[in-house]
């Protein structure tokens, strides 16, 4: 099923090796004798500079995406040092592996990416893992609103397990839902604005939007609100 997309996201992504990506020996100098310098004093040039290459892994939400980038809006980064909206290249020796279900890179998706780049050039792309912004939860439905519902959760994907034993609040947002009732069993496809995997994700202060509910039991009683 396409939330369970994003499972290996990241551990692909941080996988690709990456000692061949930055170069950090310089050449040694050069020895010149004679020319202006007194007999038998070497005289030496300094080479001139590279620019060292840093690499970015990181994980997020895409914003915008073309055949030549991708703006990504960071929710997690190896070295905490990304963040925010970053636009990375993707050129012809860019790396795009696609999960599950997954055939382009859209608004909406979750990727992972394993990106190059110097002080003086923009980053490049040289990994990048595309899943879908999917996570499973089901339960029992405590309370419903017009705008949000709650589940007391008994079941989740792999990646949710936070979310097991725990009363959750999802935000209805445009998700098109069945007739409801407090009491009935619900198989909810989310998405949230956090990332799961991030050490400082509190499930609490996240939100998480319905995409998709389906009904495993009517009990049909009436609604109440959260």
């Amino acid at each position: 099923m396409r939330w369970k997309a994003f499972g290996i996201v990241l551990a692909a992504a941080l996988a690709v090796p990456f000692a061949a990506l930055a170069d950090n020996n310089n050449p040694p100098p050069s020895t010149i004798t004679g020319g202006g310098n007194p007999a038998g004093t070497p005289s030496t040039t300094t080479p001139r500079s590279r620019a060292r290459a840093n690499v970015e892994a990181f994980a997020g939400a895409v914003t915008t995406a073309s055949s030549s980038s991708i703006t990504v809006d960071v929710l997690w980064s190896k070295r905490g040092s990304t963040g925010g909206s970053v636009t990375v290249a993707i050129d012809s020796g860019t790396k795009i592996v696609y999960g599950k279900g997954q055939s382009s890179i859209d608004p909406g998706d979750l990727v992972g990416v394993v990106a190059t780049g110097t002080d003086a050039s923009p980053l490049t792309a040289r990994r990048v893992r595309v899943g879908c912004n999917c996570h499973i939860a089901a339960g029992t439905l405590d309370a419903i609103s017009t705008s949000e519902l709650r589940v007391e959760v008994a079941r989740t994907g792999p990646f949710d397990k936070v979310l097991k034993g725990n009363e959750v609040t999802f935000q209805i947002g445009g998700a098109q839902l069945p007739s409801l009732s407090v009491g009935d069993r619900v198989a909810i496809r989310f998405s949230a604005d956090g990332f799961f995997k991030d050490p400082s994700f509190n499930w609490q202060d996240a939100t998480f939007t319905v995409e998709k509910l389906r009904v495993a039991r009517d009990k049909g009683q009436t609604a109440a609100n959260p």
